[in-house]
């Protein structure tokens, strides 16, 4: 696993002292530093490590020609190189002592990718212009790589930094490793695998640099992730201002953001975990490798963190969701319905308490979801799939073969294309589902209601229109979906993985990201692992500079949880992760002062979280499903009155069970195509 080899806590990424005696016993054997394993090498370079050398000369050969990369390494008790000119595919080294040899094969991919993800989608548009990096010089989108300077301005503004003498407004900043040092930083902007990086580092002018970046770096590496939900066929774009972080770079941590991982380009996260991959293994091999990396960003932001983790272990960690889904949720769909059931219904008969009672969410909640993201999950052609050229975005009539711009579209390559449609296989699925079904047993709609509802929802057709009939998944489809981890199973990587996720308290206006997810999140994890104690939960309210120093506590918690566990010897397993958490990371909230109270996150009974901060609830969850939402399509049977609170006449009855001719929705079981986690990463 690459956690073995990249996490901070052990393996071949972990610089301490006193490796040398240990190692020296070691039989000779060569390492990959940079990459996760020797089958995920990009670029035509690599950074190793040979081990077991005891201090003799080692004559190192790539496809047997000798190269001259090694050098001793104190720290580590080593040798270490970056190799270069590999060729793409397999390439062979081999370390020779005495007669003493280790080989490996490694294989190398073209920058251009793809290594895990499946074919580059197509069509596709660069924008390596509006990134500053000029014009694209091929088809993958690569342009030239640019260095540029900023500097921190005693008025707390990022500015360029002019040529010449150092600006009298320069400000200074100490480090957590109390360097103190100019305020000075060094972006790096470039492509890999069709995306653009950016990668920001604290550079100290009076100091030598050490591999590429100043000694003011405090050895560890924060990656931000963005959020929305899209599916564009373009490369995208990350704003210079997005990688000038003063919550990282005034801590002296280094800092990546990219635009494939920002979750409103492609919302997939294979595509995305590899593109990080990627970027790491560039970051390794330029500017060193860091004692750990977390990640950062909320709501898609969260997303790609939550997916990331699970399916590729070890490139991030430790994570720190904010305003976090588990998932592209199937509330999303199920919001766009109910919506478009209720303008067409009686307003009089169908009132905003009903409509509350029957969403579980706040008043404005589902209209948001539906305004915001049903498009984004379901039209196969809202405009322009973000192409300049209209005339390949697909068109049901006059163009079948056009670019589709939902979310499944952009997941193809792991879920498969229906050879009967063309198009991407189906995994949303309402068949069964007992909408309001909570809110009737309750008695705060009534049967007719109830059953006008059901009768009426429909579905969605496969270009995203409204449909009468139900939305059945292919079971190839909705099987797959699970087995990429493209639904947050709350296991995998997440298992043994330090997790701090915060939020601001938005609920009530009708912001989507509502605090339930939380619970949603958290029973996913007891589900998987038995419990969620490699987890901690904040909320706090929304007063923009308050929350500021949430995020701020957040990160210096993450850090001292992570700086423990890169010191102690061992794996990383769940058990070790929740040993060392510190004392601050434990679930809480925070009043309207932003003083922070230790409190469990509980969904119910007394709780002073909750007085401030109450739960809504969800469609999925009204509808008798799971807490954990995360049943895409139910196991049906026979409808049951002993189910109901309310009875029903004949006539009733007769029209529930033509509603539901296959039975209803059966929550005590998993779900229809539920698979194990089986990501291409891990089966690489």
């Amino acid at each position: 696993m690459f956690r073995r080899i990249a996490g901070a806590a052990v393996g071949i990424f972990l610089i301490t002292a006193g490796l040398s005696d240990a190692r020296a016993a070691e039989r000779l054997k060569i390492k990959v530093l940079s990459s996760p394993r020797p089958t995920l090498v990009s670029g035509g370079d690599t950074l190793v490590e040979v081990v077991g050398a005891d201090g003799e000369a080692v004559k190192l050969t790539v496809n047997g020609a000798a190269v001259d990369a090694l050098r001793a390494d104190p720290a580590r008790g080593s040798l270490v190189g970056l190799v270069m000119g590999l060729r793409e595919g397999e390439n062979g080294l081999v370390a020779r002592v005495g007669r003493r040899t280790a080989r490996l094969t490694i294989v190398n991919h073209s920058k251009n990718g793809p290594i895990l993800s499946g074919p580059h989608m197509r069509p596709y548009e660069c924008r390596t212009v509006e990134a500053g990096l000029g014009p694209a010089l091929d088809d993958n989108c690569n342009a030239p790589t640019r260095i540029d300077w900023f500097y921190r301005s005693t008025t707390n503004l990022f500015k360029p930094l002019p040529a010449g003498p150092l600006p009298e407004d320069l400000a200074r900043t100490t480090t957590i490793e109390g360097v103190s040092v100019p305020y000075i930083v060094r972006v790096e902007t470039g492509t890999l695998n069709r995306t653009i990086y950016r990668i920001a580092t604290l550079e100290d002018p009076g100091r030598p640099p050490s591999r590429g970046t100043g000694s003011a770096w405090n050895g560890r590496l924060a990656v931000s992730f963005g959020g929305g939900g899209g599916a564009k066929y373009n490369q995208g774009l990350v704003p210079m201002q997005t990688v000038l972080s003063d919550l990282f770079l005034s801590r002296g941590f280094a800092h990546i953001v990219a635009s494939e991982l920002v979750n409103d380009l492609h919302a997939n996260a294979v595509l995305q975990g590899e593109a990080l991959m990627m970027i790491k293994e560039h970051f390794i091999e330029q500017y060193g490798a860091p004692r750990w990396t977390v990640g950062s960003g909320g709501s898609g932001g969260a997303i790609q963190q939550y997916l990331i983790a699970q399916i590729y272990p070890g490139l991030l960690d430790g994570i720190q969701p904010e305003a976090a889904f588990p998932d592209s949720s199937p509330m999303i769909a199920d919001c766009g319905l109910l919506e478009n059931y209720w303008r067409k219904a009686d307003a009089t008969v169908w009132t905003q308490e009903k409509r509350q009672a029957v969403s579980g969410f706040a008043p404005s909640t589902c209209r948001l979801w539906e305004l915001l993201f049903v498009p984004v999950i379901k039209a196969a052609n809202k405009p322009g799939c973000a192409l300049s050229d209209q005339s390949l975005v697909y068109d049901a009539r006059s163009n079948r073969r056009g670019a589709r711009c939902s979310a499944a579209d952009w997941r193809v390559n792991q879920i498969g294309r229906d050879p009967t449609t063309g198009f991407a296989y189906r995994y949303d699925d309402n068949i069964g589902l007992q909408y309001g079904l909570g809110a009737f047993n309750a008695g705060r709609i009534s049967v007719n209601e109830f059953l006008d509802l059901n009768e009426g929802i429909g579905g969605y057709d496969t270009d995203g229109g409204f449909q009468a009939e139900r939305m059945r998944a292919d079971p190839v489809g909705l099987r797959r979906l699970y087995q990429a981890g493209l639904v947050n199973s709350g296991g995998g990587g997440l298992a043994s993985l330090p997790i701090l996720s915060f939020r601001s308290y938005n609920d009530p206006a009708g912001d989507i990201h509502d605090r339930l997810r939380d619970i949603v999140i958290r029973e996913r994890m007891r589900k998987a692992n038995g419990d969620a104690q490699n987890a901690v939960f904040w909320v706090a309210s929304n007063d923009r500079k308050k929350f500021e120093s949430v995020a701020a506590q957040a990160l210096d918690a993450m850090t001292q949880w992570l700086d423990a566990l890169s010191a102690a010897p061992g794996p990383t397993t769940h058990a070790k992760v929740v040993r060392y958490k510190p004392a601050g990371a434990v679930d809480a909230y925070f009043d309207s002062q932003g003083v922070k109270h230790a409190e469990a996150l509980t969904l119910t009974g007394p709780s002073q979280a909750n007085s401030l901060y109450p739960f809504y609830s969800d469609p999925r969850v009204v509808a008798g499903g799971p807490l954990s939402v995360d049943v895409l399509k139910c196991d049906l049977k026979r409808a049951d009155p002993r189910d109901y609170k309310v009875a029903f006449t004949p006539e009733q009855w007769a029209r529930l069970t033509r509603t539901f001719p296959a039975g209803v929705c059966d929550f005590s079981r998993p779900g229809v195509g539920r698979a194990h986690l089986n990501a291409v990463y891990h089966r690489y």
